[in-house]
């Protein structure tokens, strides 16, 4: 890890600051070997230049078994991904750079990428980049991040990897301008939590990407899907559609690898969209949508909602106008009586 990450870097529990406690090997700016701790003393390991913010809870169900997966490929991984692309008659390297150009990324750009694994993509993003921009890697997964950190570290740019659950992401609140994910989000502890983590970290009008397998409805009771599922039950998992934080604008899902891989991108925005609820509706009814939803009242009999139907016609003005002056006189005449 190098010296000048940490400031960047933060518990990922409390999101508070973090301090070197101890060195045991150095080079030059990088700790090799040594400790790091939040404001509470709490320790968090480097180890081979890596830190490791994993505990023993963000390791229950998916996540602990993939990190145990994880630990006995991650020497042969690079060797065998291009199973995953040659099965659907892919290129591998024209679809990674398909997804990597949703980001629509600028050379200054600082980027996450979660479930960064031995960095096939890691390599080609941070070829994007000039000596300001940035990237950070971050795996569930140390043995894959040590093959991840042989590759970046030929580059003199700016990168780090990390050890830690996108569940609770070690780095402040709009810290990038961009982030990518491919595969891993099946085994969040949490999904609902992982993608609101993503959106949590990624700067206004910043882009999101993602992607996992996934075997579509409409391919499901073919035999296609049904050897795929048979072959790997994670392509019989939902695209986690309703997972999608408020924050997403301009959303796109398409399914691409053989069409049985979501991928996901959309532009982070500030909160939930918002509306232009004031503006007047025509028609008998009137009012405007914050009126219909926000001004219910008690409802009246089939007799009284017809004479009012009735009257508001005769009137030839709207029932919310009506009603609204009619309660509005009436209740400040008994609140003056």
């Amino acid at each position: 890890m190098k010296k000048t990450s940490l400031s960047k870097l933060r518990c990922p529990k409390t999101k508070s600051k973090l301090a070197i406690k101890s060195i045991a090997i150095e080079i030059g700016d990088e700790i090799v070997e040594g400790v790091i701790e939040n404001e509470k003393g709490f320790e968090y390991i480097i180890k081979d230049g890596i830190v490791d913010f994993i505990t023993e809870e963000d390791l229950k169900g998916d996540a602990g078994f993939a990190r145990n997966y994880y630990k006995g490929i991650a020497h042969t991984y690079d060797q065998n991904v291009d199973i995953t692309f040659s099965l659907y008659f892919e290129d591998e390297l024209k679809v990674r750079n398909y997804m990597i150009d949703l980001l629509g990324l600028k050379p200054n750009y600082k980027i996450l990428e979660i479930s960064a694994g031995t960095g096939k993509d890691s390599e080609i993003i941070l070829k994007r980049l000039k000596s300001d921009g940035e990237l950070f890697c971050l795996d569930i997964s140390p043995d894959m991040l040590k093959f991840n950190k042989q590759k970046l570290d030929k580059f003199s740019k700016n990168s780090e990897v990390v050890c830690g659950t996108a569940c609770d992401l070690p780095f402040d609140d709009n810290t990038f301008d961009a982030l990518y994910c491919f595969a891993g989000v099946g085994h969040f502890p949490s999904i609902k939590k992982g993608l609101s983590e993503m959106a949590r970290v990624v700067k206004k009008g910043g882009k999101v990407v993602f992607c996992e397998k996934n075997v579509p409805e409409w391919l499901r009771e073919t035999t296609y899907g049904k050897i795929l599922i048979n072959n790997n039950s994670m392509f019989a998992y939902d695209a986690p559609l309703k997972y999608i934080p408020v924050e997403a604008r301009n959303v796109g899902i398409r399914w691409i690898i053989g069409n049985v891989h979501y991928v996901v991108d959309y532009e982070v925005g500030d909160g939930e969209p918002k509306g232009n609820f004031d503006i007047p509706l025509p028609g008998e009814r009137g009012g405007t949508f914050n009126t219909r939803y926000f001004g219910k009242l008690e409802g009246v009999s089939d007799e009284t909602k017809k004479l009012a139907k009735d009257a508001q016609s005769k009137l030839g003005i709207s029932m919310y106008e009506w009603l609204d002056n009619l309660i509005k006189h009436e209740a400040i005449k008994i609140l003056n009586g």
